[in-house]
């Protein structure tokens, strides 16, 4: 029994998985620090009324290349670039069960907003490792990948079409 309890957490925290929270921090200080940065630009030296949308939209874009190239060089040992178009599928799917999630959290009485985005961190960040491990940075991705991403996207739009009426 101690031996499945041993080898199954030596599974789930390989070397890979501790790579990929280092690089996840490395993303989110770089993801701030672009935000920051044109949000500076935007607001200060080019005077923009509502310079948070145009520096959050292009830090996000900057941010998903950044991403994009540390996961695949660091964690995933793979610089392809032709698996961007996966990467953005991935991305896109755990951003919109981030939303879900919170929108969720906030139906069942939640108003801390700082709090529903921690506890989503993590439940998200697993799913992005697991989907970029076995559908992004993969040659040729399963059907299985396929149904699960599938799945859970028709559950949470179940799941929000619910919470609207």
């Amino acid at each position: 029994m101690f031996e499945k309890i041993k080898s199954f957490i030596k599974k789930i925290f390989s070397k890979q998985f501790i790579r990929f929270v280092f690089v996840a921090a490395l993303n989110t200080a770089f993801g701030l620090f672009i935000n920051y940065l044109f949000l500076f630009i935007f607001e200060h030296l080019l005077k923009l009324n509502h310079a948070y949308v145009v520096s959050n939209f292009l830090a996000t874009i900057v941010s998903i290349l950044f991403n994009f190239k540390t996961y695949g060089a660091l964690v995933f040992n793979n610089k392809d670039r032709k698996l961007i178009f996966r990467f953005l599928i991935v991305t896109s799917f755990t951003y919109l069960l981030n939303i879900g999630g919170i929108a969720l959290m906030e139906h069942w009485g939640s108003t801390n907003n700082y709090l529903n985005l921690t506890l989503m961190a993590i439940p998200v960040g697993l799913l992005n490792y697991f989907f970029n491990k076995h559908f992004t940075y993969v040659d040729k991705p399963q059907k299985w990948t396929w149904w699960t991403m599938s799945l859970l996207l028709a559950t949470e739009v179940v799941v929000y079409l619910l919470l609207k009426f």
